[in-house]
């Protein structure tokens, strides 16, 4: 069973469970998946996962990642850079805005970080909408930014302040 930290209306953020990565991988689509070419990044960061989930913690409906960015030599310079992935299955039926609103809340409520930011894909229409309904700031495009297929993407940059929250 995996330990939910937060629940919310038809979903939950659990802690992943052995086995979940790679459920993952076999049933996503890949759509948006990087080219990888064995070359190690380098610098090392950590990653950290949740698992979405229905609201029991018992289907596996996908997953969020952050790490650690920095614009500066100092603490107050770190931001958390997320990304997130819902299986086809599971895309369409209203739980992505909500999903996103939940792990900002969970970040902002759990560090001291004040900026949360992520990147989609420039035709990924949906992800934009959703991130904006969520209360994201876009902020400009990341040209070439990642490599697909052998060609270079253009990815359109968002974020949102701790401020952002205490606006609304």
């Amino acid at each position: 069973m995996r330990k939910i930290v937060f629940k919310g209306d038809g979903f939950a953020l659990a802690e992943l469970a052995a086995g979940d990565l790679e459920y993952l991988g076999e049933h996503g689509d890949g759509a948006y998946d990087v080219d990888r070419d064995g070359r190690e990044i380098p610098i090392e960061c950590p990653i950290y996962r949740l698992a979405v989930t229905t609201e029991d913690g018992t289907e596996l409906l996908g997953h969020v990642m952050w790490h650690p960015v920095t614009y500066g030599p100092s603490y107050g310079c770190l931001a958390w850079n997320f990304g997130r992935e819902l299986l086809p299955r599971a895309r369409g039926k209203g739980i992505g805005t909500a999903v996103l609103k939940a792990f900002v809340r969970h970040l902002f409520d759990t560090t001291d970080v004040d900026r949360i930011e992520c990147s989609t894909d420039e035709t990924n229409v949906r992800a934009q909408k959703s991130l904006e309904k969520a209360g994201f700031t876009r902020e400009g495009v990341l040209r070439g930014a990642q490599l697909r297929k052998g060609k270079r993407h253009d990815l359109i940059s968002y974020s949102i302040l701790r401020t952002d929250l205490k606006k609304k």
